[in-house]
């Protein structure tokens, strides 16, 4: 009597979403156009384990911010901390545009993302226009924050775009 049967039947497997692939793939245009500095955060991460010293435990809980940061710019790990600092703060100017510039996409963004936390390709639409808004922000008002990157990746998504 049903000898053959697993006790715990496996879930079915689930095919992913290609819309899914796409909201991944929007995201990743705003955090190349965003810059998390994330190389800058790995060079001070590096060396402040390398050297002992610093604050390891703030980087890794997600707690390290610009005020959290030694400046001592001649110190063990000065040139990577001045780095991050100025990373963080073109960071911070380039989202003073977009809250500028781009407010009320952003609200639109942040509504249909909480309406859809389970399915958040439904968002793309709005992630799609926001980013419009956030690149035509910076382009033609601060054209000096876009990270260096920018310029490659955009020709990148630009070339996706289009197949």
């Amino acid at each position: 009597m049903g000898a053959n049967l697993p006790l715990f039947p496996s879930p079915p497997k689930s095919i992913p979403d290609p819309r899914f692939k796409e909201f991944e793939a929007a995201m990743d245009k705003f955090d190349v156009v965003l810059d998390r500095c994330d190389r800058q955060t790995a060079a001070y991460t590096e060396c402040i384990n390398h050297h002992q010293v610093g604050d390891i435990a703030g980087i890794y809980s997600g707690g390290m911010q610009p005020q959290n940061v030694s400046v001592d710019e001649h110190g063990t790990c000065g040139k990577s901390a001045v780095a991050l600092l100025q990373c963080y703060e073109r960071r911070e100017l380039r989202y003073d545009l977009v809250r500028k510039n781009c407010g009320s996409l952003n609200e639109l963004y942040e509504t249909c993302m909480m309406e859809n936390a389970r399915n958040p390709e439904l968002c793309l639409p709005n992630v799609n226009d926001l980013f419009k808004c956030t690149v035509a922000a910076i382009e033609t008002q601060r054209p000096d924050l876009l990270p260096e990157s920018f310029g490659k990746t955009t020709a990148r998504f630009k070339t996706e775009e289009s197949k």
